[in-house]
């Protein structure tokens, strides 16, 4: 009977790997599966025009464009939503928002503590850039990152280590284990972390004659050592001959490494859903323990089963497609989850977003809110450092997602929670709102003067209906039509005005959809 059952499991699987003949379609069927081991009800797909504002926030930081939501809620072409992400994946503007996610990450910053300084800031943020524009294979740019030395001016990937606020081997261990593999090392027993750091142990930092500049390096003196890797296998190395940081990188960037590339996976499904797979996102459990080397054979079981298997399917397929960055940003991007509504059954709201049957709805980052405003009231912010370096001062229209140094800044984007980019954790970015964001929104003169002003400047005394008035307000700001009822309470507020000042009542509403969560969140 048992053999039976076993031969009849493998014509299933098999009978399934044939029906799901893509990535796409397979990755869909799991969630499914997932949705359906919850017992959930079936999700609505959002709205042409939902998805549109979502697709352009999460891929290139702005809001669309009157003619960009008219355009594409006319389109009839039923591959109308992959075309759009197939374009904005194309766009300079993803380059520079997922180089602003990996500047978080890999604590591009010129101040105290990292201490980069501005020359090697802009190199090494340029770096992140051109990989997303070049679409270079994840995996090599790991390799690039842990195995360069030189100038940290002149050789940007060079800036790893030395972007680190502590230098130690163990300082180093913690990073890298972070960035690359999504674990803390204060899990590890002392032992256990010094064998790890063993494979850090020689890199060496020296400055030059050149301001601030520093040459990343491995020590040149002779040397046996020994270190482990997480999986349990220990490796004798014999230093100069054989630098340490390669044998890592060998290791690391493997096939079927258990960490490499499913730490990545769920930092890009955080980035564009709000959550990792497995949480927390940069802090991920160890499959089958750490020092177990039961990798290979680990299965995942109870209530968050179903997002391992999906972690795990779409790691092997990262793997698989050659570590294909925005191939993975594509699979993730057309996903039934990510095409779903934000919303579902009240009662089931909670377990529909923790197993992703819907779109988590978030606040927008910090510089994504900035750059809204910016886009919809024309209203520039001014950036600047505390410590006056070069570069300190940027032009009042830099979109805010373009800037490369964490150490500039201003203060609405601290109050919506820039990451000081100190430590390179997902934790260090805030996207809760607070009193002092929510008075902000509500007393600032800077944004209730701006918005006053929208109206005049989006009519431009156009002799045009009401009706087509409230419409053009509302694709500036919430890039969709006002519903009926939306209509009926504004025009009945605005008739309520005296007379002489029912203008004001176009950035009365303005203000108002400003305020809103509609607009202040991804949805």
């Amino acid at each position: 009977m048992r053999t039976v059952k076993i031969r009849l499991t493998v014509i299933l699987l098999a009978a399934a790997a044939a029906v799901f003949s893509t990535p796409q379609e397979k990755l869909d069927a799991l969630l499914q599966e997932n949705h359906q081991r919850h017992g959930l009800s079936p999700v609505e797909r959002v709205s042409d025009n939902a998805f549109l504002r979502r697709a352009m926030l999460d891929v290139t930081g702005r809001l669309p464009t009157i003619t960009e939501v008219r355009k594409f809620a006319a389109d009839k072409d039923g591959d109308k939503r992959a075309k759009l992400i197939a374009r904005l994946l194309a766009s300079p503007r993803f380059a520079d928002v997922t180089a602003m996610r990996f500047a978080d990450m890999f604590r591009i910053k010129s101040e105290f503590p990292i201490n980069l300084w501005p020359n090697a800031v802009q190199s090494y943020h340029r770096y992140f850039r051109d990989a997303v524009i070049e679409n270079r294979p994840w995996n090599k740019v790991a390799r690039e990152l842990l195995t360069s030395s030189g100038s940290n001016f002149r050789v940007p990937a060079a800036n790893f280590f030395r972007a680190a606020a502590e230098r130690t081997p163990e300082g180093l261990a913690k990073v890298t284990a972070l960035t690359f593999m999504g674990f803390r090392t204060g899990r590890l027993s002392p032992e256990d972390r010094a064998k790890f750091a063993a494979f850090f142990s020689r890199i060496r930092f020296k400055s030059t004659d050149e301001w601030k500049e520093e040459i990343v390096f491995t020590s040149p003196d002779p040397v046996r050592v020994e270190a482990r890797t997480p999986d349990g296998k220990s490796f004798d190395i014999d230093a100069p001959a054989t630098d340490p940081r390669t044998v890592f990188a060998d290791w690391l960037t493997a096939p079927g490494n258990p960490f490499f590339a499913r730490a990545f996976v769920n930092r890009v499904w955080y980035w564009l859903l709000g959550s990792g797979l497995v949480e927390p996102a940069d802090d991920m459990p160890l499959p089958g323990g750490f020092w177990s080397g039961v990798f290979s054979v680990f299965t995942p079981s109870g209530d968050n089963a179903g997002n391992e298997k999906i972690l795990d399917f779409l790691a092997e397929e990262f793997e698989r497609s050659g570590y294909d960055i925005k191939g993975l940003f594509s699979l993730i991007l057309n996903s039934r989850v990510y095409n779903a509504d934000w919303k579902t059954l009240p009662a089931e709201q909670e377990k529909a977003e923790k197993c992703f049957a819907v779109y988590k709805m978030r606040r927008l980052e910090a510089e994504l809110l900035v750059d809204a405003y910016s886009q919809v009231l024309h209203a520039h912010e001014s950036y600047s450092s505390v410590i006056p370096e070069p570069f300190t001062f940027l032009p009042q229209n830099t979109p805010a997602v373009t800037i490369a140094d964490g150490s500039i800044s201003s203060r609405t984007l601290d109050n919506f929670g820039k990451p000081s980019r100190d430590a390179g954790t997902l934790e260090e970015r805030n996207n809760q709102i607070t009193p002092s964001q929510r008075l902000f929104l509500l007393n600032s003169n800077w944004v209730y003067q701006r918005t006053l002003q929208l109206p005049g400047r989006l009519f431009q005394r156009r002799r045009i209906s009401d009706d087509i008035r409230i419409d053009e307000l509302y694709l500036t700001i919430l890039s969709r039509k006002p519903t009926p009822e939306e209509k009926k309470i504004f025009f009945a507020y605005r008739k309520r005005l005296p007379v002489k000042i029912r203008g004001r009542a176009w950035g009365d509403l303005a203000w108002c959809l400003i305020n809103t969560q509609e607009f202040l969140y991804h949805h």
